[in-house]
């Protein structure tokens, strides 16, 4: 049964004496792309396993394509999914399901409640550590070491005996032609973001000091980045490309895996990038790397700026609670830049 989903079509004759796995991540693009980290671990240690996940429906165009997934269950929040009623819909779905494992990397009371209602022979909640980041914002903790949101998803995986810690995020690329992208190779911006403090507002600069590189430029985001896209390639002068709020995931997900680079802000394009292949330029302001959400391969590089405010809040904010937006003002386009070379 698939819901607002896509439907990759497998023989599932070969998982009948292999597990069956249900993992759960009902969060933002990001969680879900770090959660493919899960999909791999349980791949590599059991090839012949049967993995299903559950996200939100608009965010199932991501896994668009993935060879590792039976079933992609779409929870449809806002429409037919909605409410208790729409929950308990969602769950007698899932119900004829019997699963060996039944993995829930959310751990909210939307998917315990899908936990609880379905039937497994071992259920595993993942911990949260909304408690350990309100730390950080609080000022305490900042000078310490902390587990990765990928190896805490991994660590949860590990309870079902699975144990693939070198397990990384992977999205798989579906090849779209109808896309107009340059021709040769070409740097991928992202400049939006859901909150304001996060959002740059050096990337006219930055991409005006790259007019003779030998790169070409493609902006990516949603319909609300299109605005700001079309004034940076106005304020730069720039020939760009400007894609925003023409991609579905499935398109942007291939789009990023094509690009040399992508500069970005901190966003759910950063996660899609590096799980596409692709190495990022990841630009912090209000949030840190403590986080456990930085970017993880060795080519990417995270430009911040050491501030005793930073981090000011979990996820950003609409305006500076100091006032001065330092965290962001102060990195230049030449240090972004600087760092594109590295």
């Amino acid at each position: 049964m698939w819901s607002e989903g896509y439907n990759i079509k497998r023989n599932l004759a070969k998982y009948s004496k292999m597990n069956k796995y249900l993992l759960i991540r009902l969060g933002a693009i990001g969680d879900i792309v770090l959660a493919t980290a899960a999909i791999e671990a349980i791949s590599q240690a059991e090839p012949g396993s049967q993995i299903d996940l559950v996200c939100k429906a608009r965010f199932a165009g991501l896994l668009k394509g993935h060879p590792k997934l039976a079933n992609v269950y779409g929870f449809d929040e806002t429409g037919r999914h909605s409410g208790l009623r729409g929950l308990l819909m969602f769950i007698h779905e899932l119900s004829a399901n019997n699963y060996n494992f039944i993995i829930d990397l959310q751990n909210n009371p939307r998917s315990r409640m899908i936990t609880l209602c379905l039937n497994a022979g071992k259920k595993i909640h993942w911990p949260k550590d909304t408690w350990r980041r309100r730390m950080l914002v609080w000022g305490r903790g900042r000078g310490k070491t902390y587990k990765t949101v990928i190896q805490r998803y991994l660590a949860a995986v590990e309870k079902a005996g699975v144990k693939q810690p070198e397990a990384k995020p992977k999205l798989y690329p579906v090849v779209d032609d109808t896309i107009k992208l340059p021709q040769g190779e070409f740097i991928a911006i992202a400049p939006g973001a859901h909150w304001p403090t996060k959002r740059w507002t050096g990337f006219a600069s930055l991409i005006a000091k790259m007019q003779n590189a030998y790169f070409k430029i493609v902006i990516v985001g949603d319909k609300s980045d299109k605005a700001i896209a079309e004034e940076i390639i106005k304020t730069s002068g720039a020939n760009a490309t400007n894609l925003c709020g023409q991609l579905d995931l499935a398109q942007l997900t291939y789009v990023l895996s094509q690009a040399k680079l992508l500069v970005t802000n901190d966003t759910g394009a950063m996660h899609i990038a590096e799980a596409a292949g692709t190495p990022v330029a990841a630009i912090f302001g209000p949030t840190v790397k403590q986080f456990g959400f930085a970017p993880w391969r060795p080519e990417s590089r995270v430009i911040e700026t050491e501030l005793d405010c930073r981090p000011c809040a979990l996820h950003g904010s609409k305006k500076c609670p100091k006032g001065h937006f330092n965290c962001m003002k102060l990195i230049t386009a030449e240090q972004v830049k600087d760092s594109m070379a590295q």
